[in-house]
This record gives structure tokens, C-alpha cells and sequence, in this order.
């Protein structure tokens, strides 16, 4: 098993060797957004390749999965599967395919490359069928969760590397602002080295968080869980309207009925509320609203409204037709407590 910290990952400009499969297993998207990018980017330096998204979902097909590291490239170059795993629970055939695809890559039996992106795994998670082939043989990206305590010193580091300087205070402030949701922190940080370069104050660092409309997917979240119905239409119909990425608009709802789901799942094991928010990294005013969101929700009602997330994120890679600012807003009412209707075929 090899593997690379993230940090180290974002740091190389291509001096090292591009692995041919690459596995990102975390539960923070912009760091699995991050990896995944720059392995593209590297990837696009070297031959012109050919990407093949594959979904590991009800509708996975084995045999499809295995052909397209049997084929050669439409044009001729290489393809890079970019396989997208939601549980890290497989099925029997799913774990056969990933073993035998990362075997072939290992024994050099193709040349196509393999890019997992997963949840975090668990030590067992690790160790079954499937994953443990998968980080046998190929490189496993380190994302380490960044907590309260370190969130200022990653914001430093990360506005570090697009050429700002921030001091202790601004950090703070704006750790303090964002409450652990890296997404908006880095969009921040890139909106700011775009306008600025070198040190920066507070000042300028609040004035352009004021002016910020990217800062209202954030107050969703805070809208979700404390269930205001009512302001929650209003964002999403005033976020499609100013042209805010919908990909970004779905995180805030999945980050929501994460919250939900794993604080409940703390507390049954015996966790206090407060412990289960702690471990959770909900923080500031989420941790105010929590209480009365886990009143509301059951593990099958979070079911039903990851189904619909699911949907959502199909619409939006054009892989389902519809709209998915109405599916947005058939969530956040859901998360709010008004019961989503039933979805079918997704």
C-alpha cells in the first residue's frame, strides 16, 4: 500500500509519477473534489485520455465496469475510469470487479487508469473485498479531518498557497464564520487571491464576506436545521436566481443530513448531545438548531431524503432529466420536516 498526505498530493507539480490507480477516501468534499482534480489535470498533461464515470449504484454492471480496462480508447489513448462509490458497502460481484481491475492495472494488463473516490472507510471497510485490493495495489490519497482547534492553522495554509497572508486574528474570524465547512472557507480564500495578493486585514477579509452571495449556502444550512420553511424557499429560489453553482447548493443539503444522521447514530451509541456535535464538528449556531432537527428525522426519513439527493446530483451531471432547483427544494423542505413524496426509478 502506498500512501500520500494530501497536502504532499497538492504540493507536487508533476515530479513524481502519476499512479495508475489512485483511491481518495474521505467524507470532506472539497478535499476528494482536490485530489481528484489534480489527478485529471496530470493526467490531461500526459496523454489526451478518454473519461469513463462509472457509478456504484443499484444500476452497476460488473462486466461493463471490467471491459472498459480491456478496450482500447475511442481515440486511441488511454481511459480513465472515474468511479464514483457512495457506501462503502459493496456487493459481492462490485468487490470481484474492483479486485480484478486493480489487479490488472498492478500486473501491468492495461493501460488505463482508475480513480476511486469513496466515504472514509472504517478499519474493517479497509480490510473487506474489494477495498483491501483496491489499497493493495494502488495509491491512497490522506485526507485528515480538520477540527476546530486546527481550522485557523488550515485556512492560513491553504490562503498560503494561493499567495495571501492572513494573521492569526483574520484566520480565527473566519473559522469562526464558516463553523468547519472547508467548501465555503476555500471558496473564500479563492474569491480573496483573486482580488488581493500578499497580506491581507480583517477588514477586507469582512467586507468581502458581507458582499458575498456565496455565504447564503451557508446560512441554508442553518435555515435547514432550524426547519424555517419559509426562509428555506426563499434561498433556494434566491440562490437559483443569482447563479450559484448547483453543485454547491447540493453539498449544503447533503452536509445537513450528514449532521442529522451522525449525530443520531452517536447518540444511540450512548454519546450526549453535545460529545455527538463535538465529533460530529458541528459547531456555533448549527449546534444550537441540532436538537430540534434530530426531533424530526428517523433513520428512514434521512434515507429518503439521500434518495432524493441522489436524484438531485444525476439531474445535475445531465444523467436524469428534470430540474434540480425543484429537487433542492423538495430536500430542504424534507430536512425542515414536510415529508418528500416517493421517488421513482432513480
Amino acid at each position: 500500500m502506498k500512501q500520500i498526505a494530501l497536502d504532499t498530493w497538492l504540493a507536487d507539480t508533476g515530479n513524481q509519477a502519476l499512479p495508475q490507480l489512485l483511491c481518495v477516501f474521505t467524507d470532506e468534499p472539497l478535499f476528494a473534489t482536490q485530489a481528484a482534480d489534480l489527478y485529471r489535470t496530470r493526467l490531461k498533461k500526459q496523454t489526451d485520455y478518454q473519461r469513463q464515470i462509472v457509478e456504484v449504484d443499484r444500476q452497476f454492471d460488473p462486466q461493463e465496469f471490467l471491459s472498459l480496462f480491456a478496450e482500447a480508447s475511442l481515440f486511441g489513448d488511454v481511459s480513465l475510469v472515474d468511479l464514483r462509490i457512495s457506501q462503502p458497502k459493496l456487493s459481492k460481484e462490485a468487490a470481484e470487479a474492483l479486485g480484478k481491475a486493480a489487479q490488472w492495472i498492478a500486473a501491468g494488463d492495461t493501460g488505463h487508469h482508475l480513480l476511486v473516490n469513496a466515504p472514509k472507510l472504517n478499519k474493517t471497510q479497509e480490510k473487506s473485498a474489494g477495498f483491501a485490493e483496491l489499497l493493495a495495489k494502488g495509491t491512497e490519497v490522506i485526507c485528515k479531518p480538520i477540527g476546530a482547534d486546527t481550522l485557523p492553522g488550515w485556512i492560513a495554509q491553504a490562503a498560503k498557497r494561493k499567495g495571501v497572508q492572513l494573521n492569526r486574528e483574520t484566520c480565527a474570524w473566519l473559522a469562526e464564520k464558516t463553523e468547519g465547512n472547508l467548501l465555503v472557507a476555500h471558496q473564500t480564500i479563492e474569491k480573496l487571491a483573486l482580488e488581493h495578493q500578499g497580506a491581507v486585514d480583517i477588514e477586507q477579509v469582512q467586507g468581502m464576506v458581507a458582499n458575498s452571495a456565496r455565504f447564503n449556502v451557508f446560512d441554508l444550512g442553518a435555515s435547514l436545521l432550524a426547519g424555517d420553511v419559509k426562509r428555506i424557499t426563499r434561498m433556494v429560489e434566491g440562490l437559483e436566481a443569482e447563479g450559484e453553482a448547483p453543485t454547491l447548493v447540493l453539498w449544503a443539503l447533503q452536509e445537513e443530513i450528514r449532521a442529522i444522521r451522525d449525530t443520531q447514530q452517536a447518540m444511540r451509541r450512548g454519546m450526549s448531545l453535545s460529545d455527538a456535535c463535538r465529533q460530529n464538528r458541528i459547531w456555533g449556531q448549527r449546534q444550537n438548531h441540532i436538537a430540534a432537527a434530530l426531533k424530526r428525522h428517523n433513520p428512514g426519513s434521512l434515507q429518503k431524503l439521500t434518495g432524493w439527493c441522489y436524484a438531485a446530483e444525476k439531474t445535475i451531471k445531465g444523467m436524469k432529466q428534470g430540474n434540480p432547483w425543484t429537487l433542492f427544494e423538495i430536500i430542504g423542505l424534507g430536512v425542515a420536516g414536510i415529508e418528500p413524496p416517493e421517488l421513482w426509478n432513480t
